[in-house]
């Protein structure tokens, strides 16, 4: 004899509809096509999974195959501004920024596109309706200039007048502090990490005001070529800057090339190999100077060994975790980061490793919800979902979602789903 309870489960299971998901925002992805520069629009949900929304072009040119694996030189690309309803693009094939709006079903649409002020922009970032971008004058190792935008409630650009500031060093990376008064910026040719000031009309200064030189501790240890950076405010009122280094140049300013063991092993140390990776801390005080706080926080035991090419850099809601992407080695690596004092220590040299060594991971940005570190890999063109486990660091993968251009896809910013989405 069936029992009616058993019976009467199993029909109310069955019955059951599946729980619905609910989507917390966007993630865009930067293609980097030669012929037409173009954003991959992803929709993301609770769960940390991905649903593609489309394809739209950004009225400027990406320099696509060219541009190799890296073709910012490991830079910041895409931004999203203040309001959440735009995402601005670097176009490193014609020198141009572009403006898309965000609409509330997460498509783009395209607002304008000005001159960046450079031949190879690089880094975006801004505060309310300031927005700065850092160019190259070509190659990602020649120096540059920093231009000057407002962007208004349509999402428009408009230059800033006098805001061009010539570099004698190659950008890399910005970010402007939490106030709004300082803007980071850190070099590629000469390991300088920079501070300028930033006054009520959105002016930078004519000059930082505060620099210091990325820290090798000693001899035997390669210098430091500072790439990634992030920003962390602290209860006191300072901030917390994050610094990626990678480690391939030696003290004879000369690259280091590749072991037969690493060719073997790693497709992306084919010709040269760097020691292991770091990441340095800073305070910036209230008025602006910097400070070294931790100085070559190694992804590893050993200056040789450990996961190489630190590059992008992201922090957990609270500030308490980062996470670095490791790109010649395949891998991630989980850092602390003290809310007091902004001092740093490796937690997991390789919270994440790719099993075949071949996957060139790149940009990075938090999930909407907070509960997930989206990251582009950009020799794949996949954009991969980690879960955060909170209350240690870790990270576990979601999936891995392919869609953009494979080889030369660069660039990742999530945006909260907007309101009426």
């Amino acid at each position: 004899m069936k029992n009616p309870v058993l019976m009467g489960l199993v029909l109310l299971s069955v019955s059951l509809p599946a729980m619905a998901k609910d989507v917390t925002g966007g993630v865009y992805v930067a293609t980097n096509n030669a012929d037409e520069n173009s954003l991959i629009a992803w929709r993301q949900f609770d769960d940390g999974t991905l649903e593609k929304v489309g394809e739209y072009t950004t009225g400027g040119t990406g320099n696509g195959m060219d541009g190799g694996l890296d073709p910012l030189g490991s830079a910041y690309g895409v931004w999203r501004s203040a309001d959440n309803r735009n995402v601005l693009v670097a176009n490193v094939g014609d020198g141009t920024l572009s403006s898309l709006h965000v609409e509330d079903d997460l498509t783009l649409t395209l607002n304008n596109v000005v001159d960046a002020g450079g031949a190879k922009p690089k880094a975006i970032d801004g505060h309310g309706d300031i927005v700065y971008v850092a160019s190259t004058d070509g190659a990602n190792d020649e120096p540059g200039v920093i231009k000057g935008f407002t962007i208004d409630g349509d999402g428009n650009l408009t230059e800033i007048p006098d805001s061009v500031r010539p570099l004698d060093d190659s950008p890399v990376s910005m970010e402007f502090t939490e106030d709004g008064k300082y803007l980071t910026l850190v070099g590629f040719l000469t390991g300088m990490v920079h501070v300028y000031a930033v006054d009520d009309e959105g002016l930078l200064s004519q000059e930082p005001i505060s620099s210091l030189e990325s820290p090798h501790l000693s001899e035997e240890r390669f210098f430091a070529l500072p790439i990634g950076t992030k920003l962390v405010t602290r209860p006191d009122g300072h901030s917390t800057l994050l610094v990626t280094e990678t480690r391939y140049i030696t003290q004879g300013y000369q690259f280091h090339p590749s072991s037969e063991e690493s060719k073997a092993k790693y497709p992306f140390l084919q010709e040269y190999e760097g020691q292991t990776g770091s990441m340095s801390s800073y305070d910036i005080d209230e008025n602006g100077k910097l400070t070294l706080v931790s100085a070559d926080v190694m992804t590893g035991d050993d200056i040789w060994g450990g996961e190489q090419a630190a590059c992008w850099v992201t922090t957990s809601e609270d500030g308490k975790y980062a996470w670095t992407t490791n790109s010649h080695t395949s891998s991630l690596s989980t850092f602390s980061v003290d809310p007091e004092d902004g001092s740093i220590a490796l937690l997991e040299e390789a919270a994440y490793r790719a099993e075949d060594y071949n996957e060139y991971f790149a940009d990075m940005d938090l999930s909407a919800d907070g509960n997930y570190v989206n990251i582009i890999s950009g020799n794949t063109g996949k954009t991969w979902v980690f879960e955060i486990q909170h209350d240690d660091g870790s990270l576990s993968v979601v999936d891995a979602y392919p869609g953009s251009a494979e080889v030369h896809s660069y660039g990742l910013v999530t945006i909260p789903l907007p309101q009426g989405g």
